[in-house]
């Protein structure tokens, strides 16, 4: 198991209050509420909000502490690109290590999916989304892909999402959830090829295009 430093643990915790839109794009970074938060000193704390803004997270500026970086539309396409191949690698060093019982949890999450979906619970949905990503990344046993690939996730925030009876972003997630299906036939098909194509040209460019610029509206 992967030994944490005390700054990686901020690091990680500061990383998903921006990704889950805890903390909104351009709003200041309260060391102190963090220090209380984790119950740390404020050393560490220092040392990852640096880090993040190093990694693109946050932007700093002298006597002005840090802020959350917004994503723009252009940065989030250019991370799609990057992580749409990063999937589909993943998904082929999954291929044999996946076990019926994964791909059942895949079905069960597909389904679950559709409930939330129908019932305009949108933050639930994308929990649960991610949680069928997981199960076939993990299983790729390829420690830097999957760091690589949540780094990148990370950087799409989640604020704005949970908007209502959304219908328009209703019937979008009643089509990317049946691309889901679609992938756990394709793995349980063993269909590796066609798997990688659909996961990068129609999965994730639907995803980009129609949902993941909502990430950057913000």
């Amino acid at each position: 198991m992967e030994f944490l430093s005390l700054k990686d643990h901020v690091y990680n915790f500061i990383a998903e209050q921006i990704r889950l839109g805890k903390l909104n794009s351009n709003e200041k970074v309260n060391e102190q509420d963090i220090c209380q938060q984790l119950n740390i000193s404020r050393t560490p704390v220092r040392e990852a909000l640096i880090q993040l803004a190093a990694d693109g997270f946050l932007d700093s500026a002298p006597r002005r502490g840090f802020r959350v970086k917004p994503l723009t539309k252009e940065e989030g396409k250019d991370i799609y690109r990057i992580l749409a191949p990063l999937d589909a690698l993943a998904a082929e060093l999954a291929l044999e290590n996946l076990t019926e019982e994964d791909l059942n949890s895949m079905d069960d999450l597909t389904e679950l999916m559709s409930f939330h979906i129908n019932r305009f619970q949108f933050d639930e949905y994308f929990d649960l989304q991610e949680r069928f990503h997981e199960t076939y990344i993990e299983k790729s046993n390829n420690e830097t892909l999957i760091d690589t690939i949540n780094r990148l996730q990370r950087r799409f925030i989640r604020q704005g999402l949970d908007v209502g009876e959304n219908k328009d972003l209703q019937n979008l997630l009643i089509e990317t959830n049946r691309q889901h299906s679609h992938i756990t036939d394709l793995f349980r098909e063993k269909k590796i090829d066609e798997l990688k194509d659909y996961l990068i040209n129609t999965h994730w460019e639907y995803h980009f295009s129609e949902i993941g610029h909502t990430a950057t509206d913000i």
